[in-house]
């Protein structure tokens, strides 16, 4: 890690505990004000907020190895999004300014969970190498068993047209002309060397 890299993530956790801080003691004074036992408007925070925590922990590990997200932690994370965000309105007092005030704790939290926890993507193509080496090697495969079709087709019926060694082989006139090409290449070259 780099000293920006290290720099850039210190200051997100910072502002992750600030943030979490402050939505902590609006979504515990909302508990408390609702009758809540003191224990239980303490800890309440962290059940709502530590949801979107594992929501997120859930989907990144799913991208990691290559699974489709669980919608268990979809929903975990706009649960805890929706709650926190009452919560913390709820807190203010009932006007516009101070409702935004309280809204900036729990979506610099959110923001900062997200830096933290996300890497940057792949610039411009958005293809990974390992990607667009197994398509490659897919679309290779693929070529090459078609070639093996047309060859096959064309030693049984040596006269027959680009149509009929299509329907004989199961491909497209297409692939036909398409192979087909690459061997009149290869025979001109043989030919002229």
């Amino acid at each position: 890690m780099t000293g920006h890299t290290i720099a850039a993530r210190a200051a997100a956790a910072l502002v992750a505990t600030i943030a979490g801080a402050a939505s902590w003691e609006h979504i515990a004074s909302v508990a408390y004000g609702a009758g809540e036992r003191p224990w239980v408007a303490y800890s309440l925070p962290a059940a709502i907020d530590g949801l979107i925590v594992v929501g997120v922990a859930a989907l990144l590990e799913d991208r990691r190895t290559g699974r489709v997200p669980r919608a268990s932690a979809r929903l975990a994370v706009a649960v805890g999004v929706l709650a926190t965000l009452a919560a913390n309105i709820a807190s203010a007092e009932p006007t516009w300014t101070a409702r935004l005030v309280a809204v900036a704790a729990p979506v610099s939290f959110l923001l900062a969970v997200e830096v933290l926890t996300r890497t940057g993507r792949q610039p411009a193509t958005g293809r990974t190498p390992g990607r667009t080496a197994t398509r490659t090697t897919r679309r290779t495969a693929t070529r090459t068993g078609a070639a093996a079709k047309v060859a096959k087709a064309a030693a049984r019926r040596p006269d027959a047209t680009a149509a009929e060694l299509a329907k004989l082989a199961g491909v497209s006139p297409r692939t036909v002309r398409r192979v087909n090409g690459a061997r009149v290449a290869t025979t001109a070259d043989t030919a002229t060397s």
